[in-house]
């Protein structure tokens, strides 16, 4: 079996030879410029990746990928699974010396719903009381489902009871008000104002060039960290990002060309990490052409899914039958392995669904495609086109034409805005390990939601976000995922696999399913 396909499930890469270099600067190079590292205001992935290395929540991932307690040292969670109570540490500092207290969280908490502040992930908070209502200016943010107890503790109230609440405390960061209120936006520009509280703090800012982050003294967790340097390069030109890995001046970027993964492959300098995200054609459920869901069913069985990703991805990827990725937990094993397929994606199969796709295009009243219109898909100018042009010669075995237009993903947005589109390449990578990072997406009052709206797929997620028992709560969700791929109002392409390239002398980085990849304990040998 082609080793490319052996994709990595685990939440960390460990490679053991040789001995730690604390002294070595790792350089890591994951695109261009960011719009912004502030921890509320953020968008982009690689981002996060960046923020999540000065910055640190009530919990925190381990060594091991493990959600354990963070700048709070231990927590109680009330009977009714509604309370949580997190004592923090008195140790704490932020990286400027200035010690560290509950005053912090609740300031963040409530700038992260403020509808003044526009956080583009301020529904996260929508677990904890009020936070809704707050991000909708309904009422104050005063309102919010946060009290300090005194300086060292916190109580947190939920709405509903929150499986995946833990996790969530992990990616809710703290910012210093002091700080935010006299900078201004401008706060996350250079190393004098960029004051956090996580593992690292700046040490040179230079805007399209480069970060240079140095450990954080007054972190308390210190004295475990490895990497003593981590220069992140702005580069955006995969060919640059390749003669850097090549030549030992990058040792780990998500920038692989294409073209050049088999030789990368030979080379040994490929990795492949799976994520919680799935790629998929976005349906404008009003448009004529797509109203009928026996239509969307059509086009999605027309996919040959097993040759996308053996022929034209290379084997990025692993071909989707569903929606909610492999990776993500049931109430035991994987929701996916024992949710199945509502899609065939087996070899043989591919036939067999042309033909239930050309039957399913005749009861919609388009026997054999005819009076079907032509399909205006939008691919961003960095989706794959290449894919989507061998899906246009797919559908021709049902009929079915398809022209392909490319454009700039702010005008795709704009474009699901109004809904001036039929069909968008798209895709969601989760943000947490939970059936409901990608469900509810398609709630129908949810803000990412194009238009989808069914009545027993809303009570279903509604329902299972009360429920507290994990069995009774996770068999809701298979069934709400049920009604979505029966409604077909988004069509699974593959499940996302990022190929990575790392050098040969980079050790104990760590590759999560979020792709939000760490470089604590990170160290180069010769």
């Amino acid at each position: 079996m082609n080793r490319l396909i052996n994709i990595i499930f685990a939440f960390t890469v460990i490679l053991s030879c040789g001995n730690p270099k604390n002294d070595d600067n790792i350089v890591i190079s994951l695109g261009g410029e960011v719009a912004t590292i502030d921890p509320h205001l953020n968008t982009a992935n690689i981002g996060t990746v960046y923020i999540r290395h000065f910055f640190e929540g009530l919990m925190k991932k381990d060594k091991d990928g493990k959600i354990v307690p963070g700048m709070a040292e231990r927590y109680d969670i009330s009977e009714d699974g509604l309370i949580y109570t997190f004592y923090l540490r008195t140790n704490a500092k932020w990286s400027d010396g200035k010690d560290f207290t509950a005053d912090d969280f609740l300031y963040s908490y409530r700038r992260f719903v403020d509808p003044n502040t526009a956080s583009p992930y301020g529904h996260l908070m929508k677990p904890i009381k009020n936070a809704l209502k707050i991000t909708k200016g309904e009422i104050p943010i005063e309102e919010l489902g946060i009290k300090k107890i005194d300086d060292y503790t916190l109580e947190i109230t939920l709405e509903n009871p929150t499986a995946y609440f833990l996790e969530l405390a992990d990616m809710y960061l703290p910012v210093r008000k002091d700080i935010v209120e006299e900078f201004g936006d401008a706060w996350v520009l250079n190393p004098e104002s960029y004051i956090c509280n996580g593992p690292y703090k700046m040490k040179e800012r230079v805007i399209d060039d480069r970060i240079v982050m140095e450990i954080n003294t007054n972190y308390y967790d210190k004295d475990k960290l490895v990497a003593k340097n981590i220069t992140i390069k702005m580069i955006s030109d995969r060919n640059t990002a390749l003669a850097g890995i090549r030549n030992g001046d990058i040792h780990f970027s998500n920038l692989v060309p294409t073209q050049e993964l088999e030789e990368l492959e030979k080379e040994n300098l490929i990795v492949m990490n799976q994520a919680y995200g799935t790629v998929f054609f976005e349906i404008n459920l009003t448009n004529k052409a797509f109203t009928d869901s026996r239509v969307r069913k059509a086009l999605a069985l027309a996919i040959d899914r097993n040759y996308l990703i053996n022929t034209v991805n290379k084997s990025v990827g692993i071909p989707a039958g569903a929606f909610v990725p492999p990776l993500i937990d049931d109430y035991e094993g994987k929701f996916r392995a024992n949710g199945g397929n509502y899609i065939s994606v087996d070899v043989n199969d591919y036939q067999k669904n042309v033909e239930e796709a050309k039957r399913l295009m005749s009861e919609a009243g388009y026997p054999n495609g005819k009076n079907y219109p032509v399909i205006e898909v939008l691919v961003s100018s960095e989706g794959n086109v290449v894919m989507v042009e061998a899906i246009q010669q797919m559908w021709k075995n049902i009929n079915v034409d398809a022209v392909i237009i490319p454009r700039e993903w702010s005008v795709i947005l704009q474009s699901f805005r109004d809904l001036s589109y039929q069909m968008v390449l798209s895709g969601w990578t989760g943000d947490y390990n939970d059936p409901m990072t990608m469900l509810d997406l398609y709630l129908s009052y949810a803000p990412s939601n194009p238009g989808y709206s069914n009545y027993s797929y809303n009570n279903l997620l509604e329902e299972a976000q009360k429920t507290v028992n994990a069995k009774d709560r996770m068999q809701m969700l298979h069934n709400a995922e049920e009604i979505l791929m029966n409604d077909m109002p988004i069509i699974p392409i593959h499940y996302r696999s990022n190929p990575l390239m790392v050098s040969k002398k980079l050790r104990d980085y760590k590759l999560d399913p979020l792709s939000k990849y760490r470089f604590h304990y990170s160290y180069l040998v010769k």
